[in-house]
């Protein structure tokens, strides 16, 4: 994909769309199952309601993922939309404060990389821990557990029987911990992003 100017863009209110293979995202491709498939998107230059130029950004993919839970392929509908605006300087950029605006603030470019603007917003918009929405063992697996219960149903807490006992902290150990303190990380901050 071609660089493009996201001023010009604005200023004639024009638009682009689009598609872009997987295996042209390395970033993107290595959070998925596999790395087939295209990624759809949309975006139309503007002026915003304070006479700034600004891009609004759609993206569309059906990705494989790998579910957490039981390691089978799941499929994920990716569907975002973000607003931009854009500064011509990196002071300009760095003077604006964070926030958790809708909008969101680059440096703009008569040679813009929209590319890796779009896998940034669609790596942004990956869950954490890719989960379906219920798992199904396999069939094998299953029958397997089902065998298992009917031979011996109270294996488990016989092992549990077993094991040995740890003994409780004392209060004394746990209180000096408290004393100490621990670190909290602190909650995620917004980053702000140069795409140049």
């Amino acid at each position: 994909m071609n660089a493009i100017d996201v001023y010009r863009m604005a200023r004639e209110g024009s638009a682009l769309q689009g598609r872009i293979a997987i295996g042209e995202m390395p970033r993107l491709a290595s959070s998925l199952a596999r790395a087939e498939g295209a990624l759809s998107y949309e975006c139309e230059g503007r002026t915003d309601d304070r006479g700034r130029p600004a891009l609004l950004l759609r993206i569309a993919a059906d990705l494989p993922m790998v579910c957490d839970r039981c390691g089978g392929e799941m499929r994920l509908a990716l569907r975002a939309e973000k607003m931009f605006f854009f500064v011509r300087t990196e002071q300009d950029l760095s003077a604006i404060p964070i926030d958790e605006s809708v909008e969101e603030p680059l440096l703009g470019s008569s040679r813009f990389d929209l590319a890796g603007l779009i896998e940034d917003e669609a790596i942004l918009h990956l869950p954490i821990s890719p989960r379906h929405d219920a798992c199904a063992l396999p069939a094998d697996s299953e029958a397997a557990f089902a065998v298992d219960a009917v031979r011996n149903p109270f294996a488990a807490l016989g092992a549990l029987r077993e094991q040995p006992r740890e003994a409780p902290p004392s209060r004394r150990a746990a209180s000096s911990h408290s004393a100490a303190g621990t670190k909290r990380a602190k909650g995620p901050r917004k980053v702000r992003r140069s795409m140049h």
